[in-house]
């Protein structure tokens, strides 16, 4: 059985783990479920315009969307609309609860997709066809799927690569998805910037 090494970016979440096992851990208010891929190779997040193919999916760990989180973002954004933050109002919805704010979702989505290594990822080049279809709430548990749909050149050295994205809870309902766009270098043009 083969090993890979998981680096959820948390001094206390470091782990070798057998490929296909699953491991939970909590830290603070975060819950994750990693299930360790089957292959060593990169991923369209870890690489380069010149490595990634159309068809290449990735799924990400989940990570639970807590009161805080919701605060936070209202504090950083000032969307303080009361479906999100006052609890009161909110119940009194045809949701019953607070929903988190949909913005959050694309902004969480970023965090897990993408590591803190070195990558091809020179720009997010846009967003589309955004479409929320089911409300999040504050202790649900996301995680996102993610495939390569196209590749765009622009260079010789870069190009566009178009993600399609689907968000999903924890019952593995679709909440959000769209396609983003992504600006890549090739492995060539990042050795020699180097």
């Amino acid at each position: 059985m083969h090993s890979r090494r998981i680096d959820l970016t948390h001094p206390f979440l470091d782990y070798i783990l057998p490929t296909g096992s699953y491991c939970f851990a909590t830290t603070g208010r975060i819950r994750v479920i990693v299930k360790v891929a089957e292959s060593s190779e990169e991923t369209v997040l870890d690489g380069f315009y010149d490595k990634v193919s159309v068809g290449e999916t990735v799924e990400t760990i989940g990570r639970t969307v807590t009161e805080s989180d919701v605060v936070s973002y209202a504090n950083a954004t000032g969307c303080w609309l009361p479906i999100h933050t006052d609890r009161e109002f909110a119940e009194e919805t045809q949701y019953g609860e607070r929903v988190v704010q949909g913005t959050f979702l694309l902004g969480l989505a970023e965090g897990l997709l993408y590591s803190n290594e070195p990558t091809g990822i020179r720009a997010n080049a846009g967003m589309e066809a955004i479409q929320f279809h089911r409300p999040v709430f504050i202790d649900d548990t996301v995680h996102f799927e993610v495939e390569v749909l196209e590749k765009t050149p622009r260079d010789d050295h870069s190009g566009v690569v178009t993600l399609g994205v689907v968000g999903k809870n924890q019952a593995g309902a679709t909440v959000v998805e769209y396609r983003t766009n992504l600006l890549m270098i090739t492995e060539d043009a990042h050795e020699t910037h180097d």
